[in-house]
């Protein structure tokens, strides 16, 4: 029976623990980010023995997705685990501008302070998880509602009219077999 995974951020998560008896014969990654790559480590790993690496630095551009199906273990003896590790993309400068307010409520426009024409695009360009981040602050994204409106964690303590910049978050969905 396949296992579905929805894993986000750069920290290493743990797939499967020792002892799931599950035998794994293939697994499925796919980048479901909406602006980068991000690189992915895969790798088994047994207590006081080490770790045996089956991806390693392995870049996965926007919208792929990668079948490892060279692979045929369980894990059923209580001996290792299945972990993941993501690597997110690089910054980028978003689109139009924002001019954060005592709120979490964010709203985009091109016509603020700093001279940008273009409208902000929230929907193409971001995602829930990735961080906000102007000289006020870094905040990260709860619900993107429309291309020109967003809602962050928590609220920006005051802010000017500053074209934004984005630290994606990775996001990978795994399908194990």
């Amino acid at each position: 029976m396949a296992q579905y995974f929805n894993i986000s951020g750069e920290l290493t998560q743990q797939l499967l623990a020792p002892g799931d008896n599950v035998n794994v014969s293939k697994i499925s990654l796919t980048n479901t980010q909406k602006v980068s790559s991000c690189n992915v480590d895969l790798y088994i790993e047994k207590a006081l023995k080490g770790k045996f690496y089956l991806l390693k630095g392995v870049q996965l551009p926007i919208g792929a997705t990668f079948i490892y199906d060279d692979t045929k273990f369980s894990n059923a003896a209580n001996e290792f685990g299945l972990f993941i590790k993501l690597t997110d993309g690089p910054s980028f400068t978003l689109t139009g501008e924002i001019t954060p307010a005592v709120s979490t409520s964010l709203t985009g426009d091109g016509s603020g302070g700093t001279g940008v024409a273009d409208t902000t695009a929230f929907l193409s360009e971001v995602s829930v998880g990735d961080e906000i981040v102007t000289s006020g602050g870094t905040r990260t994204i709860s619900v993107i509602t429309a291309d020109n409106a967003l809602v962050v964690t928590s609220a920006f303590s005051s802010g000017s009219a500053a074209v934004p910049t984005c630290n994606p978050t990775a996001l990978v969905d795994v399908i194990i077999n």
